[in-house]
């Protein structure tokens, strides 16, 4: 028979194991090669797998679906250590920073052209795509964030891929962390409470208490034109500018790389969304019967295959839902563009024409 000790007990106890699963969890890989295949979802073959950098500011983490990262499970690439004091699971109230004493990087340098960089974390490989886009999710996130927006202090991140252009030529270190629309790049100086702020989390006047960095961007996609079965090289990393302090780190959502088509479409079949009207007007609107409540993610490309518009709207009941396309009307000119719909139940892509 139990006393009410042993009960108290297994209830403390059930209580602490369950507080110590629902949390961000990061671990070392315990190889680069699957981290990188488990990022993968479909349609993208990866070989040469390498990393520079301290070795432990490389891993994976789980649990983010009880954060408000956006991402639930993938890689971790940090300038500082993944398994830190304090954690990267800890209260956004303590201090991630730790200097490496590891080298930056020439190509993220390039882009700051004001300071050195530091702690330098590359993940590497070459990958061949079986459609004529490529693209995956990411979150940029940093301790620099608040107090040194728009100083030298600008910690930044690339992901930089080499192989032949659809357009013409080849990419030659090309960075595809762009900003929806605007083409910036992404960095603390660019995105932040002031600058591009839709794309900002400030974490540090939401109090969070799940993960450490003071601000992190919402969720976005990199994305880049390629062409089907032929050899890519990609190349993503992070570094400290100016010094080797206040950690900044990258989280790569899993199984979100992918290759897929985005010609021949076909205009016939049933779609599971609609725009009307079409072509587009400030009325223009899409709609889309949810079988689920959640989070419906919108991007639209220009015919070259550049994201010109990104949207993400979450509805708290299934059933017929309407997101207005005035905001993509106002902003781009006339042309062909390509909209693509990613709910929990489907993914599709149907073209649209601006006059």
């Amino acid at each position: 028979m139990k006393t009410k000790k042993s009960i108290l007990f297994l209830i403390l106890f059930s209580v602490c194991l369950f507080t110590a699963k629902a949390q961000l969890v990061t671990s070392s890989p315990i190889s680069l090669t699957q981290m990188v295949n488990d990022f993968i979802l479909t349609g993208v073959t990866a070989s040469n797998v390498t990393f520079t950098g301290d070795s432990n500011a490389v891993g994976t983490f789980t649990g983010g679906n009880t954060t408000n990262l956006g991402l639930n499970d993938g890689i971790i690439l940090t300038t500082g250590v993944i398994n830190g004091t304090p954690a990267i699971s800890d209260s956004v109230g303590k201090f991630a920073n730790t200097y490496n004493n590891t080298a930056g990087d020439p190509l993220l340098t390039s882009l700051i052209s004001i300071a050195p960089t530091f702690d330098a974390s590359v993940l590497e490989f070459d990958l061949v795509p079986v459609g004529n886009v490529l693209e995956f999710q990411y979150v940029f996130a940093s301790e620099e964030y608040p107090e040194f927006v728009g100083s030298g202090f600008n910690d930044i991140f690339g992901f930089f891929i080499s192989g032949p252009n659809p357009t013409g030529g080849n990419y030659a270190n090309e960075n595809i962390a762009l900003i929806p629309v605007s083409g910036a790049t992404v960095c603390i100086n660019n995105v932040n409470s002031a600058t591009n702020s839709t794309y900002f989390v400030d974490n540090q006047a939401l109090g969070g208490t799940s993960i450490v960095f003071d601000g992190f961007t919402t969720v976005l996609i990199a994305h880049a034109s390629v062409i089907p079965s032929t050899p890519y090289h990609l190349k993503m990393a992070i570094a400290d500018v100016a010094d080797g302090m206040f950690d900044s780190g990258i989280f790569l959502k899993a199984q979100s790389m992918k290759s897929y088509m985005i010609t021949g479409i076909d205009e016939n079949k049933t779609h599971n969304f609609s725009i009307a009207p079409n072509p587009l007007s400030a009325d223009s609107k899409i709609s889309i019967n949810l079988l689920h409540s959640g989070k419906v993610n919108v991007t639209i490309c220009d015919i070259s295959g550049k994201q010109v518009f990104a949207t993400e709207k979450s509805f708290g009941d299934a059933g017929q839902q309407q997101i207005s396309l005035n905001d993509f009307t106002q902003m781009n000119k006339a042309g062909i563009y390509l909209i693509r719909v990613e709910t929990d139940d489907f993914t599709e892509v149907q073209k649209l024409t601006q006059y």
